[in-house]
């Protein structure tokens, strides 16, 4: 009778298409003694709402104590819910050309994060068939709507996150994804997702973030340097607006949403052809976006200087800040230093891509500098808001508390 109450339990996870444990409830209570034997026998495991919020999956891998599984067989707990074991189910020998399904036969958790090579994301985000909802820490892969009836092999990601090598986080990104996700794709899709697998998996951990909120379930009010930058210009215009003068910035750019410009991200490939992207997205974003308007009009407390410089020849904004900070303020000293020369190297960066035929190459340093350069371009803005923030009329200016802190600012 034991054997075929393992049965019963190895069937229902197998046949049951999300590989669910199966409910005690409908079992005979007289079957509890031979149950805890195969407990003891390393066969079956139980979970019940006592050790997990749902039961009805193997989520994540928890080790409870056999006694203490037991005791839930014995006292009929609430949700007690019965699985083959991964021992058990490995000897079966169970095969499947589906790579990522063949864990989840071999009785591994659903949230077990995989990591992959972050290349992978490359294809999904330069093919307009697939919509890539990014989150800075993580993000999801869908069909776009138009594309939703064509043949896609499934290659729909619910949730990836980003992670790091645990001994050179700066240097290499990788992309963790649940098992539970990567059973869903098709064949076709797991294949593809495999070659990418890391074989070292012990060597990578996934993002604080991601952790916490897929795993934990907790609210992340962590910002993204990207978004951070976002925000200080939409303050820097408020500002402006509020002391008569023109915005600083001719564009916003929504932060917190999906709505960013495409580009306007961490690079996945990290080679020259993507970080130039970049570069002259950030360039278009910023430097570009600056309103000369701003430097040629007068108030009360703003003095301006001449479009034009001692030849006659128009001069662009960049090159017409340092002139304007250091007449209208005193409170910021070393203006080129902290904002002009910043702002600068974006276009000096930009000048490669714009005006030279170049060799495009893969370099994983390329991570490094992009962090680089976003958090100078960060400074550079936070500076100018701050140079704004001392005027009397911004007093009531409302400004993110995390603005002014800076503490839960991240790249990622």
């Amino acid at each position: 009778m034991k054997e075929e109450i393992l049965k019963i339990i190895t069937d229902y996870y197998l046949k049951s298409g999300d590989f669910n444990g199966f409910p005690l409830y409908n079992f005979d209570k007289n079957y509890n003694d031979l149950i805890c034997k195969l407990i003891d026998e390393d066969k079956v495991e139980v979970l019940s709402s006592a050790f997990v919020i749902n039961p009805h999956i193997k989520a994540l891998r928890l080790n409870i104590d056999k006694e203490d599984q037991k005791k839930e067989v014995i006292n009929k707990g609430d949700s007690v819910v019965l699985y083959p074991t991964e021992k058990y189910l490995k000897s079966l020998s169970i095969g499947s050309e589906k790579p990522f399904t063949k864990m989840l036969l071999d009785g591994q958790e659903q949230l077990k994060i995989l990591f992959f090579d972050i290349e992978i994301l490359e294809p999904y985000f330069q093919d307009p068939r697939y919509k890539i909802f990014w989150y800075e820490y993580g993000g999801s892969i869908e069909i776009s709507e138009e594309f939703y009836y064509e043949n896609l092999e499934n290659e729909y990601i619910n949730d990836f996150g980003l992670g790091y090598h645990k001994e050179k986080p700066y240097e290499e990104r990788v992309v963790g994804v649940f098992l539970g996700d990567l059973a869903c794709l098709s064949l076709k899709a797991q294949l593809k997702w495999k070659l990418t697998y890391i074989e070292c998996q012990h060597d990578y951990i996934i993002n604080e973030g991601f952790y916490r909120n897929q795993i934990l379930g907790e609210w992340i009010d962590e910002v993204s340097i990207y978004d951070a930058i976002l925000d200080e210009m939409i303050v820097i215009n408020k500002m402006c607006e509020n002391m008569g003068i023109p915005c600083f910035f001719n564009k916003l750019y929504k932060p917190h949403t999906f709505e960013k410009p495409e580009d306007y991200r961490i690079i996945f490939l990290p080679t020259l052809k993507n970080y130039y992207s970049f570069i002259l997205t950030l360039e278009k974003m910023i430097v570009d976006n600056i309103n000369y308007k701003t430097f040629i009009t007068a108030t009360e407390h703003i003095r301006p200087v001449e479009r034009k410089d001692e030849e006659g020849n128009i001069r662009k904004p960049l090159q017409m800040m340092p002139e304007w900070f250091n007449q209208n303020s005193k409170s910021i000293e070393n203006v080129d230093e902290l904002i002009i020369t910043p702002l600068k190297s974006i276009r000096q960066i930009r000048q490669v891509p714009a005006h030279k035929i170049y060799s495009n190459h893969y370099d994983k340093s390329l991570f490094k500098k992009q962090n680089d350069i976003i958090l100078k371009t960060y400074k550079a803005i936070r500076n100018i808001r701050l140079f704004f923030t001392n005027y009397p009329e911004n007093q009531d200016i409302k400004i993110p508390e995390y603005l002014i802190t800076g503490e839960k600012i991240r790249i990622y």
